[in-house]
């Protein structure tokens, strides 16, 4: 015996199989314009090429993870990552956590 779905109990489940199935696409390749360069002390060896890197830095790079730049920083290249940012203020968020982070060392 066949058995016929309505178009109800169809549209229902399709909805349900389309939301456990949803892809995020991640933007990895996004690179920032001019990359940023990085380092210790005055020797700024490594470049920051966008925001995939960015994020690794910040999370691992950085000396000292706390603080409102910081955390604008994760978030602004997290989406930029995600597609739902703008590219050129996550370079300037990271900036200004790398900034702040440099600051903070050399005061003590």
């Amino acid at each position: 015996m066949v058995r016929l779905l309505s178009g109800e109990v169809f549209s229902r489940m399709y909805r349900k199989e389309s939301s456990m199935g949803s892809v995020i696409e991640v933007g990895f390749q996004l690179d920032w314009e001019h990359p940023v360069f990085v380092g210790d002390g005055d020797l700024l060896d490594t470049a920051i090429l966008g925001p995939r890197a960015g994020l690794k830095y910040l999370q691992a790079g950085l000396p000292i993870r706390t603080g409102q730049t910081y955390w604008n920083a994760v978030q602004a290249c997290s989406s930029a990552l995600l597609g739902k940012g703008d590219l050129d203020h996550a370079r300037v968020c990271f900036i200004a956590a790398y900034a702040e982070c440099m600051f903070k060392i050399e005061e003590h």
